[in-house]
């Protein structure tokens, strides 16, 4: 095996080139350091490539509410529901499950709900920021978003979320249903209303500005080495060595952004395995046949439909099962036939599923944060639904954390300290 010092000429590895990992890089090489990035994919060839597109202000929740508990049973029994969890997938699920319900008591769901907000809040001037950089502002608007429902029980459920939204200064108002229409016509007229969040906005091509990024990087000198990290171990001298299948790299500086794949690499470093594979699926129109101006969240049930730059694309959903068991398309077919409810105009014709594995948290939360056993190892990943929301802030508190800087945020609720 060769052995490159990476010592010599680069400060930092970063591990992974989805969104995180190449914001991370990118705001690093900014910050004056020298970055290699690795993976065994191409850029933005993972997860991140079929990101929704919205930058949600209303995401300052986690995926999983208390009110959760109470509608588990039927969501997992609706074929056309959001939520799927293969019986194969079962005994990984427990100690994760448990974990997540733990994190839906009072107090820790308030205080959950405190640390997205802390990110959510700074993303989009962060991800404006970052996007400048690498050129890539002309992908990203700020249009606002709706959430628009059929039935009068789903808008008014969703209402009592409001004054929290108000609380952590997210702006919310909600909408008749003419108001609605006025906004998008190409929505149907048997709404009975819809939220709106004035200030969230959308990247039309998600995965187009990661490979801007990756191209700023190149630009840079930053070094890309496709290879696959099997794992992270300290040396004498306290460096760190990642062992690929064919070469040794030696750094002083490592940050895990390598999505659901993390975990493993973190073997042996005193923390409990509590990543899991939650699979999302989307469906691309390129010609939807209807035209909307901005992120559109159907309330019920609950997936996006974004204007992108080569057509709509509808996205949601979760399905909890092994990373590489073959996608199951008709979990993207369904998501057309179901927004066709809620935009009697579109047209499905040419669409193109795709499937990706988030890597996600019994809490909802990333861990961000510093390994304790080893200086200079960092790690930024787990961000579920929120991965090119909240990229661009976890970026900049990952740098500033290196430097030893303040960090932008409180990092202790990401710490992956609280999963013991």
């Amino acid at each position: 095996m060769q052995q490159p010092d990476l010592n010599a000429c680069n400060d930092v590895v970063v591990i992974g080139a989805g969104i995180v990992g190449l914001s991370v890089a990118l705001q690093l090489q900014l910050d004056g350091f020298k970055v290699t990035v690795i993976d065994h994919s191409p850029a933005m060839e993972g997860c991140s490539a079929g990101n929704a597109g919205y930058l949600s202000q209303a995401n300052i929740f986690p995926p999983a509410t208390p009110d959760l508990l109470l509608k588990l049973p039927k969501l997992l029994l609706d074929k056309e529901g959001p939520l799927v969890i293969k019986p194969s997938y079962f005994g990984k699920m427990i100690p994760w499950s448990m974990r997540a319900v733990s994190a839906l008591k009072p107090g820790p769901y308030a205080k959950t709900v405190d640390a997205m907000a802390s990110l959510i809040t700074r993303s989009q001037a962060c991800i404006a920021e970052l996007a400048s950089k690498a050129e890539a502002n002309h992908l990203l608007t700020q249009e606002g978003g709706l959430i628009a429902f059929r039935t009068e029980s789903a808008f008014a459920t969703r209402q009592k979320a409001i004054p929290a939204w108000r609380d952590h200064g997210v702006d919310v108002t909600t909408l008749s249903r003419e108001e609605a229409l006025a906004l998008e016509p190409a929505l149907t007229p048997q709404l009975v209303g819809a939220i709106q969040f004035a200030h969230s906005g959308r990247c039309s091509d998600p995965q187009g500005l990661g490979l801007l990024y990756a191209r700023q990087l190149e630009r840079g000198g930053a070094r890309f080495i496709r290879d696959k990290v099997l794992s992270i171990k300290q040396s004498e001298n306290a460096d760190w060595t990642l062992i690929t299948p064919s070469q040794k790299l030696s750094t002083s500086k490592v940050v895990l952004c390598a999505g659901h794949a993390s975990d493993q690499l973190l073997a042996g470093y005193g923390y409990r395995k509590a990543l899991v594979s939650e699979r999302g699926y989307h469906l691309m129109l390129p010609s939807s046949g209807i035209q909307l101006t901005r992120p559109v969240v159907f309330g019920e049930p609950y997936f996006a439909a974004t204007p992108m730059l080569h057509g709509l694309r509808l996205a949601g959903t979760a399905e909890f099962c092994s990373a590489s068991a073959p996608p199951n398309t008709q979990r993207s077919h369904m998501l057309g036939s179901l927004a066709q409810k809620y935009l009697p105009g579109l047209n499905i014709e040419g669409a193109k599923p795709w499937m990706g594995v988030r890597p996600s948290l019994p809490d909802g939360l990333p861990a961000i944060g510093q390994v304790e056993r080893g200086n200079g190892f960092f790690y930024a990943f787990g961000h579920g639904h929120n991965g090119l929301m909240t990229s661009a802030i976890t970026a900049k508190c990952v740098s500033e954390l290196i430097r030893r800087q303040e960090t932008s945020i409180d990092l202790s609720p990401f710490d992956l300290k609280r999963f013991g």
